[in-house]
C-alpha cells in the first residue's frame, strides 16, 4: 500500500509540475503573455511582506493587521486581474496557484543568496 501512495505522490508532483507548464506555454504561444513575469514576482513578494507585517502587528488593537491583509489581498486581486485581462479568465484561476508558489521560490532563494 506504501508504494501505492509513493506512486500516486510522484504522478501528482508530476501532475502539477506538467499543468503549471501547460499554462505557461499557452499563455506564452496564445496571448504572448508571461504568466511568471517580473510584476507578479514583486507584487508577490510585496503581498508576503504585508502578511508578514499583518502578522507581527496582530496584537495590535487599532486594526493595522487588517489593513496589512486587505493590502495583500488587493495585490493578489491586481495579479489575478492582469492575467485574466491579458490572458483569459480559465488561465488567470489556475495560474493564480503557480504564481504563488513561484513566488515562495523566489523568496527562498533571496533570502539563501543573503544568507
Amino acid at each position: 500500500m506504501t508504494a501505492i501512495y509513493i506512486i500516486l505522490g510522484i504522478l501528482g508532483i508530476a501532475l502539477f509540475f506538467w499543468l503549471g507548464y501547460f499554462l505557461w506555454s499557452s499563455s506564452m504561444e496564445k496571448y504572448d503573455y508571461n504568466i511568471f513575469n517580473l510584476g507578479v514576482i514583486i507584487r508577490g513578494l510585496i503581498a508576503i511582506g504585508c502578511m508578514w507585517f499583518a502578522l507581527i502587528m496582530m496584537e495590535n488593537t487599532d486594526g493595522s493587521s487588517i489593513v496589512w491583509i486587505v493590502v495583500s489581498v488587493i495585490l493578489w486581486l491586481w495579479t489575478f486581474l492582469e492575467t485574466a485581462f491579458r490572458a483569459n479568465i480559465f488561465i488567470a484561476i489556475f495560474s493564480i496557484v503557480y504564481q504563488l508558489f513561484a513566488v515562495f521560490l523566489i523568496k527562498q532563494a533571496i533570502n539563501r543568496v543573503f544568507k
